[in-house]
């Protein structure tokens, strides 16, 4: 008598929707803390609120671009190789000093690290939902 076993392995497969499902739910988690960082933060014309962004970054590394208010455009690479992350920013000259302050004066806001530290259990529940779905 003999048996005979026949298996597949998704094990990639898995790994690949899984990626898939964190990303979708650091995308949402970008998303809603760039709201949260716009809510937060100081609004003279309005220029430095819009200007706040998000970015995601999965595995395999991400170079995100942009142009500075004078049309200069920059290149950087966000994190490390080996991480899934969403990030909130702004390429305002300014934000650093209306975010962090300045000795002269300009009390920090902390808008941009209030948007992320602030709402870490919501942004579990974001990832965890986006995980449960996928």
């Amino acid at each position: 008598m003999s048996v005979e076993i026949d298996y597949s392995d998704y094990s990639d497969l898995t790994l690949e929707q899984f990626n898939a499902a964190v990303l979708r739910g650091l995308e949402a988690c970008g998303m809603t803390a760039e709201t949260y960082a716009k809510q937060g933060c100081p609004v003279d014309t309005g220029r430095l609120r819009n200007s706040i962004t998000h970015a995601t970054k999965n595995n395999s590394g991400t170079t995100h671009t942009y142009k500075d208010d004078h049309g200069n455009t920059y290149t950087q690479d966000i994190g490390s190789v080996n991480e899934l992350a969403a990030y909130i920013g702004s390429n305002v000259r300014y934000a650093e000093y209306q975010e962090l302050g300045t000795a002269n004066g300009v009390t920090a806001k902390h808008f941009l690290r209030n948007a992320a530290g602030n709402h870490a259990e919501e942004y579990k529940n974001i990832i965890k939902s986006s995980l449960e779905n996928a």
